[in-house]
């Protein structure tokens, strides 16, 4: 779905963004991440044309992205930032429908869409549509620009920090929302995030950028297993490299089917990831849990000592260790 080969970009004599590649297939999920300044932000701008490349190609469903007309183009990607971008004099509704209403969509296509959109994400319509920007929290500014960015059913999304000046608590509930939404709608997502956390947790590939290169890419599961530099190593979190892993699989993955004893104390759902389940061993005092499924039946148990013993390396027999 996008595929970019070779990109570069030049502000005068400053090179921002140094020869890079990669590609997103349709439906995946890409985090491009780094330090402020590495050229991400520009990176995302120049794939719908907000910034034109120097050099290299951008392709976009098979295409050259300068072969599209960029305002066509720009209505077929949606496009979410952090400061929202929400027009302050229009209600909540009007900016939902900006994209369709730009495209000529009927009228009743569009409040339909945005009634949908609404209901989706959160926002009761009977509740929001008649607000304005500056009487919704963060939270729910964020949640409007998310549903305009979608409102015209875009084959693909970009989102550039769109919960960086929110608090954890609610940066967590987007970022849950957003991975909803995902699973839901398949859309193609590139987001730019400097929060390697909310990368971890959301995306299907990392793009690591460091002066304008890409310095590493893969899966998150295989950066935290293999970083390649230093520099990797310590934007994954250094020493809890192990705990970002944990966070990324479930205790069902891990426990010990249902058997004859299991332990009598705590109790942990089975969809909890591995880091959940140790923080919980670890408040508890306990090396062994009760996982219980959706119902808090008991299917299983999950030991430290097992964990541990899985996560070391097997000895080399030819060693004669």
């Amino acid at each position: 779905m996008i595929e970019l080969y070779n990109v570069s970009k030049r502000f005068g004599d400053t090179l921002a963004v140094d020869d890079i590649s990669f590609t997103v297939p349709e439906g995946k999920f890409c985090a491009l991440v780094g330090t402020s300044g590495c050229g991400k932000s520009t990176t995302l701008r120049m794939i719908n044309r907000l910034t034109a490349h120097t050099g290299g190609e951008i392709v976009l469903d098979g295409q050259a992205i300068n072969a599209y007309d960029p305002v066509q183009l720009r209505r077929r990607i949606g496009y979410a930032i952090q400061d929202t971008g929400l027009f302050p004099h229009w209600n909540v509704a009007r900016n939902i429908a900006t994209v369709p209403r730009l495209l000529k969509w009927p009228a009743g296509r569009v409040r339909q869409r945005v009634d949908e959109l609404m209901q989706m994400l959160g926002l009761p319509a009977a509740e929001f549509a008649s607000k304005y920007p500056h009487q919704l929290s963060g939270g729910q500014a964020q949640r409007v620009g998310v549903a305009r960015a979608l409102a015209a059913d875009p084959y693909m999304l970009l989102m550039d920090e769109p919960f960086g000046a929110l608090d954890p608590i609610t940066r967590e509930t987007l970022q849950t929302m957003l991975s909803g939404l995902q699973a839901r709608l398949h859309k193609t997502v590139v987001l730019v995030t400097h929060d390697m956390d909310e990368a971890l947790r959301l995306a299907d590939h990392l793009v690591v950028m460091r002066e304008g290169k890409i310095v590493q890419q893969g899966s998150p599961l295989a950066l935290l297993q293999k970083p390649e530099s230093e520099f990797v190593n310590a934007l994954l979190g250094g020493l809890e490299r192990g705990l970002k892993q944990a966070s990324l699989t479930r205790v069902r993955d891990h426990m010990t089917p249902l058997g004859a004893m299991l332990p009598a104390h705590s109790r942990i759902p089975d969809r909890y990831t591995l880091r959940q389940a140790l923080s919980v061993m670890l408040r508890d005092h306990c090396e062994r849990v009760t996982v219980v499924d959706q119902h808090d039946v008991p299917v299983g148990e999950l030991s430290l000592r097992k964990l541990v013993k899985k996560a070391r390396p097997e000895k080399d027999d030819a060693s004669g260790s």
